[in-house]
């Protein structure tokens, strides 16, 4: 039975995520995989990118939706996926993901999770959602009289909203031997993120959302 452990953050911006993946690159292994999940817009590919710069990686990091694979070179070199656009899972074996995994380099696939199938039983999970209290409207939809006073109250509004909108969620979760046997490496990687801050990284097996215990799932691993 391998204990898997969820270990949560919040980011208040577009940097700070890239930031966060940047520290968790610190911990990078060759061979290791990353399965980036979450909606369309939720910060994939701005944690690859910063991932990618934790790994030394000089080279601009864009989406490789229609290229489906790109590979950079760092102190590990990187294969960055985008499955996006795949209809059935079979088609991700044609990608050579096997071998890709077997060369040392460390792969990062976005929407990893509708593979899921054919993906192997050793991974960190990444889950990226939005952090968005209930209320702020998206920026440019205030409903705020375009004259005076108004005017600069609806700037200020949607200047504010914008940053809201930046703010995420990120959940890691171990998947298998590899990754969970640095759970308390990833909560330390965490802590600037988190409530409890360096404190966090000290904690039993990592710290989860804003200073929180750990969810734990006893999930089976063959």
């Amino acid at each position: 039975m391998i204990d898997q452990a969820r270990l949560v953050a919040r980011t208040a911006s577009v940097l700070e995520t890239r930031d966060l993946a940047a520290a968790l690159a610190e911990l990078a292994r060759p061979s290791d995989l990353l399965v980036l999940v979450g909606e369309l817009g939720a910060g994939k590919t701005a944690f690859t990118q910063g991932f990618g710069r934790g790994l030394g990686i000089d080279e601009q990091i864009t989406s490789p939706t229609f290229a489906l694979v790109r590979s950079y070179t760092g102190r590990l070199d990187l294969y960055h996926l985008d499955v996006y656009r795949l209809e059935q899972v079979s088609e991700a074996l044609d990608l050579g993901l096997s071998e890709l995994l077997d060369d040392g380099s460390v792969t990062v696939i976005e929407w990893g999770d509708t593979i899921a199938p054919a993906l192997p039983h050793d991974y960190l999970e990444v889950h990226l959602r939005f952090d968005v209290p209930d209320g702020p409207a998206p920026p440019g939809e205030s409903s705020a009289p375009a004259t005076g006073a108004a005017t600069e109250a609806a700037a200020e509004a949607a200047a504010g909203s914008a940053e809201v909108f930046e703010r995420r969620i990120v959940e890691l979760r171990p998947i298998g031997p590899r990754w969970s046997a640095r759970v308390r490496a990833l909560g330390a990687a965490l802590a600037p993120w988190t409530e409890g801050g360096a404190d966090a990284g000290d904690a039993d097996a990592g710290t989860g959302e804003r200073g929180a215990p750990t969810e734990r799932d006893g999930v089976g691993e063959c």
